[in-house]
């Protein structure tokens, strides 16, 4: 089990060594494929810092020790995964790509020639919002078309405590402003500071825990949409391609793979062709 809180009031930590830096954020390369470059050492060191005075470690290599020893291990390292990821999310963040996604489904219904069963997976989906965003936006498509079509969403993130606040899907009043009006018959107010995501919906989504650099392992899983915003700035331009390649892999035929603008420049993929729409960055599979 976790070690318990410690009593004192204030725990003095040695700044991170050169050495330190390159063992923790070798490992964070290594497990996550996440660069954190020189000149970010003290967010890493304030991240580390602040999870060892919650259990009361003052030693760096002891901490390291502890969270490379097996079960307890594998659970303390979440918790710090948790601390060092950033969750800086915000429903429907990028208008444009939304609108993308919404357009993309009213097609496909249109040239369904049968049921359409429309898959979508928000690759980073932090503490929900981004997927519950995508999910508010394909169930107003499908009710207001003629045509029998469905909608699933995956939502995954490699925090695993991000992804079981994803699941509970319970957020403070003020973000509700940033859910259209329109949309607001998918979402129930609790009290005048909390409002969640009714249960038709939730019935739509699958959460579960998923490192990126797994992306290149089989599946038989094929999505209509792949959602990968906020996530590839954190790796290296090389690791960076590999995720994307892998992604290509999991789309059906005409899938959309929508990506934030800023995060990636020069990649192609024979397989691919860019989207041609304003102020997004997306690629089709031909």
């Amino acid at each position: 089990m976790y070690k318990m809180y410690s009593n004192q009031s204030y725990i003095q930590i040695s700044p991170l060594t050169e050495e330190d830096y390159l063992r923790w954020s070798g490992l964070l390369a290594e497990r996550l494929g996440i660069i954190v470059p020189k000149e970010r050492k003290m967010f890493l060191q304030s991240k580390i810092w602040s999870r060892m005075r919650e259990i009361g470690y003052q030693d760096y290599s002891k901490y390291w020790d502890y969270i490379n020893s097996g079960i307890e291990g594998n659970l303390e390292w979440s918790q710090l995964v948790d601390r060092l990821t950033v969750h800086e999310t915000s429903f429907f963040r990028h208008p444009p790509s939304f609108e993308l996604v919404k357009e993309d489904l009213e097609q496909k219904i249109l040239r369904a020639k049968g049921t359409l069963r429309y898959k979508i997976w928000s690759v980073s989906c932090a503490t929900g919002e981004e997927a519950y965003s995508l999910a508010l936006l394909a169930q107003s498509v499908c009710k207001q078309s003629e045509k029998k079509s469905y909608f699933g969403v995956t939502a995954t993130d490699v925090s695993s405590p991000a992804v079981a606040l994803a699941k509970q899907a319970f957020y403070s009043i003020d973000k509700l402003s940033s859910i259209d009006a329109s949309l607001h018959d998918g979402v129930k107010t609790l009290n005048h500071e909390m409002f969640t995501i009714k249960d038709a919906i939730k019935k739509r989504m699958a959460f579960g825990v998923f490192n990126l650099l797994d992306v290149n392992k089989p599946s038989n899983i094929k999505y209509d949409v792949i959602y990968c915003q906020n996530v590839l700035m954190y790796f290296d331009k090389s690791v960076r391609e590999q995720i994307l390649d892998g992604l290509v892999n999991h789309l059906n035929h005409d899938g959309l793979l929508v990506l934030g603008q800023t995060e990636i420049n020069s990649w192609s993929h024979e397989k691919m062709k860019r989207v041609n729409k304003n102020r997004t960055l997306a690629f089709r599979l031909k």
